[in-house]
């Protein structure tokens, strides 16, 4: 449960930035540079965020395993 409450925050901070990254270029050059850069943003902040995730909730390994 904790992985998928993590993933579901990281997510969405992620997708705020794509947004905004998105709408700065929109701005800045063009509406097609902008969907452009959305778009690669999109998805490749599902992946990153996934990668979060999976790191803020991992395990963590006692600094000296043979005393365990």
């Amino acid at each position: 449960m904790r992985l998928l409450v993590a993933y579901i925050l990281t997510l969405a901070v992620a997708q705020s930035i794509s947004v905004s990254l998105g709408l700065l270029v929109d701005r800045v050059y063009s509406s097609y540079g902008g969907l452009l850069v959305f778009i690669a943003c999109y998805f490749f902040m599902f992946w990153l965020s996934w990668q979060i995730a999976l790191r803020v909730t991992a395990p963590k390994v006692a600094a000296n395993p043979a005393q365990s």
